[in-house]
């Protein structure tokens, strides 16, 4: 009796055990996922197809199942949570988004065709049809201006069709590639350039303009007005009339010669003929810059004869320009 009783004791001794040890092990494997499976958050393609391996990290046999097609080359798309728990469930990975914020991008590699790039194929084609001694630059319509081909192709654009309006100057272009599979079309107008001198500091009325205070800039022809100098030796040399400003196109009335005689001023007056030159002292009436006609009074005789300078405090007189004046 006293064996039989030992014998069910150690029975059941070792059925508690037993169940003691198997049920966390039990709960141990029910947590753990079928799959590893994690998201990529950020997802870079260079092809044209989105496989379920792009966007799940363990999807195990259907990594390389297409599941969408990829963004345009340069163009980026957002995988919703809703979008990235269908597809989950779709393909039994034991994955489910925590928060609104479980979302994928994807974005498509290009081989990109600038802005610079695209001008200098539209002027290209453009050419012959512009005077040769002018120069011209293209202006498009859109601020942003880009070709995103994919990368299995060779980066390059060729021009299908481009027209022009020849008062207007505005075109259109269709730009295509790998045999007309990528278009791309622009507009815009061409610009005629010119170059003008401008002053490089801000220079005052009675200062003259120096060789080095001058540099060439080139502008748009519809950005300067009429009589805007467009040859540097017209400015060179010259006094403004009133203040020039750094960068700014320079009219023709802004600036003038130098004055080189001040009314009131001594001068040296030359009466010049064919056969003799005679120098005396005089007295300029007005301001005046070289080769401009002034008056002058000979102190000697007191008298106002006409004039023109010649040099700093010289006035030339010829006997054809003398004008006695009391």
């Amino acid at each position: 009796m006293h064996m039989k009783m030992m014998t069910m004791f150690l029975i059941k001794h070792f059925r508690r055990s037993v169940l003691t040890l198997l049920v966390p092990s039990i709960m141990l494997i029910m947590s753990l996922p079928a799959f590893a499976v994690s998201l990529h958050p950020h997802i870079m393609l260079e092809g044209k197809n989105l496989t379920l391996g792009d966007v799940f990290d363990g999807a195990g046999k259907y990594a390389d199942r297409i599941i969408a097609r990829a963004p345009a080359p340069g163009k980026r798309a957002t995988l919703s949570p809703e979008w990235l728990a269908y597809v989950a469930r779709s393909y039994n990975l034991q994955w489910a988004p925590s928060s609104a914020q479980d979302i994928a991008v994807v974005q498509r590699t290009s081989h990109v065709i600038g802005k610079e790039e695209i001008g200098v194929k539209i002027l290209a084609a453009l050419r012959p049809e512009l005077p040769r001694s002018e120069v011209y630059t293209v202006n498009f319509d859109k601020r942003k201006i880009e070709a995103h081909l994919p990368t299995d192709i060779p980066p390059s654009l060729n021009i299908e069709r481009i027209t022009r309006d020849k008062i207007s100057n505005r075109f259109f272009a269709i730009l295509t590639a790998d045999r007309g599979r990528h278009r791309h079309t622009v507009s815009g107008t061409l610009l005629r350039m010119i170059e003008i001198p401008v002053v490089i500091r801000r220079i005052r009325k009675g200062e003259i303009v120096d060789h080095d205070d001058v540099q060439v800039i080139t502008v748009s022809a519809k950005q300067i007005g009429p009589n805007i100098l467009v040859d540097q030796n017209e400015l060179i040399g010259k006094a403004p009339r009133r203040t020039l400003i750094e960068n700014r196109p320079i009219r023709a009335r802004d600036v003038r010669q130098p004055l080189l005689v001040k009314r009131g001023g001594l001068v040296s007056m030359i009466y010049q003929t064919k056969f003799m030159r005679i120098s005396a002292r005089g007295k300029a009436k007005q301001n005046g810059s070289r080769g401009e006609a002034v008056r002058v009074e000979n102190i000697g005789s007191k008298k106002v004869v006409e004039g023109v300078i010649t040099g700093p405090g010289e006035i030339t007189v010829t006997f054809d320009h003398l004008v006695a004046r009391k």
